[in-house]
Parts: C-alpha cells; sequence; structure tokens
C-alpha cells in the first residue's frame, strides 16, 4: 500500500514499527480497535500502552521528538510536512488531513519508502528483524529477560522468592 494513503489504525501501526530499529522487537497486544504497544528503543520506552499518534498529540510527540528539521504548511483541512528524521540522509515529504496524519505518514516514508504491506496483522503479534511472530491472544508476552534466561544468561536474575 502507498504510504500517502495510509489512514488511521493502518497509519499508527507503521509508526509504531517505525519507531524501532530492525534488530529491536516490537510487540502488538492490540491492533484493532486500537494500536497498544511494547516497544524499546534507546531510552524510549512503551509498555502495553495504547499508541494513536493520528489521534492524539501525546503520540504524535513521540514522533516530534526524531524530527531534526521540519516544514509545515496547513491550510482549509490538508497539511503538507517535509521533515529530516534523526540520521537519515534525505528529507522525506508527505500530505494529509492534518498535521499529524501528514507527521505520521512522513514519519513511516522516512523509515520504510514510498510503500509498506497491506496485510497486517490484526491479532496479537511481535515483529522482530522484520518477521512476524503470532502472540497468543491473553497471553503476557514473554520479556527480554525471558529471552535470556532461554538462553542460559543469569544477567538482572536477583533469585528472588515470587510474591503471591
Amino acid at each position: 500500500m502507498k504510504v500517502s494513503e495510509l489512514d488511521g489504525r493502518a497509519l499508527d501501526y507503521w509508526c509504531a514499527r517505525a519507531l524501532v530499529d530492525d534488530e529491536e522487537e516490537v510487540r502488538f497486544a492490540e491492533v484493532e480497535p486500537g494500536v497498544v504497544v511494547t516497544l524499546a528503543h534507546g531510552e524510549f520506552r512503551k509498555l502495553n500502552q495504547r499508541f494513536m499518534p493520528t489521534d492524539e498529540w501525546r503520540d504524535a510527540a513521540d514522533i516530534l521528538e526524531r524530527i531534526r528539521d521540519l516544514q509545515l504548511q496547513a491550510q482549509e483541512g490538508r497539511a503538507h510536512c517535509i521533515a529530516r528524521f534523526g540520521d537519515r540522509l534525505g528529507p522525506s515529504e508527505a500530505e494529509g488531513a492534518n498535521v499529524r496524519v501528514a507527521l505520521s505518514r512522513a514519519f513511516v516514508r522516512a523509515r520504510f519508502g514510498d510503500t509498506v504491506d497491506d496485510r497486517y496483522p490484526r491479532e496479537p503479534h511481535a515483529v522482530h528483524c522484520g518477521v512476524v511472530t503470532p502472540l497468543a491472544a491473553g497471553a503476557v508476552p514473554p520479556s527480554p529477560a525471558d529471552d535470556r534466561a532461554a538462553a542460559g544468561d543469569e544477567t538482572g536474575d536477583i533469585r528472588s522468592v515470587p510474591r503471591l
């Protein structure tokens, strides 16, 4: 699907994926009716939180923090955005019904290019290195500590007795 046509939850979904690098995992506890994510990128963390940058400025601020250069034009129900994000070389340009949509589209375009897969999963799942892994509905997704424990790494294991 063309990034210029993304809207609503699909755009929110791709914005969440764009927040992390390929080597980092993003987990989607819910995609419909709203996007609920768990992710970490540097000092930025979200733990099972709704993420809807096309609807909420609070979430759009997570995108705004990554901007190095920004030009906006908004008039009569249309917005045009030209933005440079982080270390990406060239500017990314997009339009939308409002500033949040234009900004979100520019962010997704900067990360993934002009097109993205329009068949994103609607069920709970994780994405790591571009690979989608289903998560059991209602199950608690594994934590990075669980991943380390499975590999035999005892980092962070204080061996305390769990409380009941």
